[in-house]
C-alpha cells in the first residue's frame, strides 16, 4: 500500500491481512521483479513467505526464521547461491532446509556443485510458472492451508491493496484461468486523480523550461527566474558545483553565476527533470521495485532524446528532452501507487501466459498506457509531449517501429539507455540497431555515440540531486548493475546494424570488446579473446555462423568457445552449426551479464593452437 494512500475516516473498518499458517518458505533472489511476485503468491496460497535480496540477508534469515524450504537464486550480490548453501550447512541441523534452485540454464556447472552440497531440484526460470512451483513444492513441505480473505468492500479506491486476494471467487476468465478483478476502471482512475491531486509543474518551473528553451534565451531574466523558486535554486546550485561542472574557478556561489556556468540548456533540463520528479507521488513502491533505477533511465532518455533530434532540429530539443524525460511515468506511478495489485498481476501473466495489457484491463480496469495518459494530462503537458510518448508505446505494444521522427527517436533513446546500463532493472531488453531504423529517425546510419562513463557520471549526478539521496545511499545509487568481468570479447556484427548499438554498449560495461563485422579468420587472431558474440539478422547468414569459424577454434585444446548467436530473426539453421542454437533479438540484460560473468574463470585459448 502506498504510503500516501488516504485512510477511510471511520466509514469502513481497514480490513487486515491475513497471517499465513503454513511452512516458512524463503525466497531469495536479488531481482524484485522476480522475488516479490512470488512471495506474494506464496502467501496467497497460506505459506509463510520471507524475501532476501541478496546472500548475506539470506543467511540471517536462515538463523533467524528458519525457513523449511528455500528458493534460492545462484546468482546474488554480497553471497552468491552456493555460499548460502556452504553457510547453512555449517549451522546445526535444526537450521537446515530443502532448497530448489531458481536458475538460467548457463548455470549447469553450478547446479552440480549445488547438487554434490546436498541441492536435489532446480527450476529454470526461462521456463517457471507458479503452478509448476506450487507441485514441486509439495514433494518437500504439506499442502499450506489458504488463509481465509475478509469481506471486500465493493469500492477499492480507498481500501489497501494487500485486502485484495487473487484466490477470492472468479468473476472473469483470462485463457481458462479464473481471476478476481482488483480494481473496476473507475476506482483505478479515482486512486489515480486522487494521488495527483493539487501536483502539477510549479508556475515558475514551467516559465524557466519555457524561457530557456527560446533560441533567444536571457541567462540573467533566466537567473531572475530560478531565483524565485528556493528549490530549483537549490537543485540549480547543486548542479554547478557537481563534479560534471567542475572548474579551476572554485565554487560557484550566486544563482546568476551558476546559470552562467551550466548554461540555459542544463537550466531547462534541470527545471523540467525536478518539475516532473516533484510533480509526481511519492508513494513507496511495496513490491520492492526501485524508482531511482526508473528515473535514472528517464533522465539518460531524456538527454539522448535532445542529443539525437538537435543536429536536425536544434529548436526541439526541449521538447525532445521532456518527451523522454517523461517517457516511463506510467512505471513509476504504477509502481509507487499500485504495487501490491500489480504484482498479483504480474503473477496471472506468469502462470496464465496472458498478455500483460489483457490482464491489466481485467484485473485494474485499464492498461498502463491508458493510465499514462491521465497522468500526462493532469500534470499539464502539451499536446506535443504527450502525443509521441503514446505512439512510442503503442507501437511497442503492436511490435512495430512508430512512424513519426520523434516517437522513433524516442525508441533509439529507450534502447541505448538500456544499453549503457541505465536501465530500469536487468529484465531490459537489449540488441543491436538497423543502420536504416537510425537514419529514418536521425538522418544518419551512424549517430554519434556519447563517452558512456562521462554521460553515465551525469546521469548518476542529477538523479542523486534531485532525489536528495542520502549519504548511506548515495554508494548503492552509484553501483553499476553489474560489476565488470575481466575478459576479452570478440563481438561478430553484421555490416548492416548500426555503431549505435545498445547490445555492444552494454557489453562494452560489461567486458573488453573487440567489434568486427566478421568473425576470426585465423587462430592468430584470437589472442586472448575467451568468447564471441555473434550479431546477425538471421540465422540463415552462413557468414555469420559458428560453423564458419576456424577449425582450431571451434574445438581447441581448452573446449569449445563460449558463443552468444543472437539472431533479429530465426530461420532455418544452416547446416554445419552442430549444437550450436540462436538466440532471438533482443534478449534481457541479465542474459547478457550471464553469458558474461563465468568468462572471469574462462581459460583463454593459446596463441599457438595445432593446425
Amino acid at each position: 500500500m502506498s504510503t500516501n494512500e488516504p485512510r477511510n475516516n471511520g466509514s469502513h473498518e481497514t480490513p487486515v491481512t491475513p497471517t499465513p499458517s503454513g511452512p516458512t518458505v524463503l525466497v531469495a533472489d536479488d531481482m524484485s521483479i522476480v522475488r516479490e511476485p512470488i512471495a506474494a503468491s506464496l502467501r496467497a496460497a497460506g505459506y509463510d513467505a520471507v524475501c532476501a535480496a541478496d546472500g548475506r540477508e539470506a543467511v540471517a534469515l536462515i538463523r533467524a526464521r528458519r525457513p523449511r524450504l528455500i528458493l534460492l537464486d545462484l546468482n546474488m550480490p554480497e553471497l552468491d547461491g552456493l555460499e548460502v548453501i556452504r553457510a547453512m550447512n555449517a549451522l546445526p541441523p535444526e537450521f537446515h532446509a530443502q532448497v530448489i534452485l531458481l536458475t538460467a540454464e548457463s548455470d549447469r556447472g553450478r547446479v552440480v556443485e549445488a547438487s554434490r552440497l546436498g541441492v536435489k531440484d532446480y527450476m529454470l526460470k526461462r521456463s517457471f510458472s507458479f503452478q509448476g512451483l506450487l507441485e514441486r513444492m509439495t514433494k518437500y513441505l504439506p499442502i499450506a492451508p489458504t488463509p481465509k480473505m475478509p469481506a471486500t468492500p465493493a469500492s477499492l479506491a480507498g481500501a489497501p491493496a494487500d485486502a485484495v486476494n487473487l484466490a477470492a471467487p472468479a468473476t472473469t476468465t483470462t485463457g481458462g484461468a479464473p481471476v478476481k478483478p482488483l480494481l473496476a476502471r473507475t476506482d483505478c482512475l479515482a486512486r489515480a486523480e486522487s494521488a495527483l491531486q493539487a501536483r502539477g509543474m510549479s508556475g515558475v518551473v514551467m516559465q524557466v523550461v519555457s524561457m530557456a528553451a527560446s533560441p533567444r534565451a536571457d541567462l540573467s531574466q533566466i537567473a531572475v527566474l530560478v531565483g524565485r523558486d528556493p528549490m530549483l535554486s537549490a537543485r540549480i546550485m547543486q548542479v554547478a558545483n557537481s563534479a560534471a561542472y567542475a572548474s579551476t574557478r572554485g565554487p560557484v556561489t550566486s544563482i546568476a553565476d551558476a546559470v552562467k556556468h551550466v548554461g540555459s540548456a542544463t537550466v531547462r533540463n534541470t527545471a523540467a527533470a525536478l518539475g516532473i520528479f516533484e510533480a509526481m507521488p511519492a508513494g513507496a513502491a511495496a513490491d520492492g521495485f526501485d524508482p531511482i533505477r526508473c528515473w535514472q533511465h528517464s533522465f539518460a532518455v531524456a538527454q539522448l532524446c535532445e542529443r539525437l533530434i538537435t543536429p536536425i532540429d536544434a529548436g526541439a530539443g526541449g521538447v525532445a528532452y521532456l518527451v523522454g524525460l517523461c517517457h516511463d511515468l506510467a512505471d513509476i506511478f504504477f509502481h509507487s501507487q499500485f504495487a501490491a495489485e500489480y504484482a498479483q498481476v504480474l503473477h496471472a501473466h506468469a502462470t496464465t501466459g496472458a498478455p500483460l495489457d489483457q490482464l491489466e484491463r481485467e484485473l485494474m480496469g485499464l492498461t498502463r498506457d491508458r493510465l499514462l495518459s491521465t497522468i500526462l494530462q493532469r500534470i499539464g503537458l502539451p499536446e506535443s509531449i504527450r502525443g509521441p510518448i503514446e505512439a512510442f508505446h503503442e507501437s511497442e505494444r503492436a511490435g512495430r517501429v512508430p512512424s513519426d521522427r520523434l516517437s522513433r527517436i524516442l525508441r533509439l533513446a529507450d534502447r541505448y539507455a538500456c544499453g549503457l546500463l541505465l536501465a530500469p532493472g536487468g529484465s531490459a531488453r537489449v540488441g543491436p540497431l538497423t543502420q536504416a531504423e537510425c537514419r529514418a529517425a536521425t538522418g544518419a546510419e551512424n549517430p554519434p555515440r556519447p563517452d558512456s562513463v562521462q554521460f553515465r557520471n551525469e546521469i548518476l549526478t542529477l538523479t542523486g540531486i534531485l532525489a536528495r539521496v542520502a549519504p548511506r545511499d548515495e554508494a548503492a545509487l552509484m553501483r553499476p548493475l553489474y560489476d565488470p568481468v575481466d575478459a576479452r570479447v570478440w563481438l561478430a556484427r553484421e555490416s548492416t546494424f548500426s555503431t549505435f548499438d545498445p547490445l555492444a554498449a552494454a557489453l562494452e560495461s560489461m567486458v573488453r570488446l573487440d567489434v568486427r563485422d566478421r568473425l576470426p579468420l585465423a587462430a592468430q587472431e584470437w589472442t586472448d579473446h575467451r568468447a564471441l558474440v555473434i550479431l546477425a539478422k538471421s540465422s540463415a547468414n552462413g557468414n555469420l555462423t559458428p560453423a564458419q569459424l576456424p577449425k582450431p577454434l571451434c574445438l581447441p585444446p581448452t573446449g569449445p568457445v563460449p558463443t552468444l548467436w543472437a539472431v533479429a530473426r530465426a530461420d532455418n539453421t544452416p547446416p554445419g552449426t552442430g549444437a550450436a542454437t540462436p538466440v532471438t533479438l533482443p534478449i534481457t540484460l541479465d542474459e547478457l551479464a550471464e553469458f558474461c560473468r563465468p568468462l572471469a574463470q574462462a581459460i583463454p585459448v593459446p596463441r599457438k593452437v595445432p593446425a
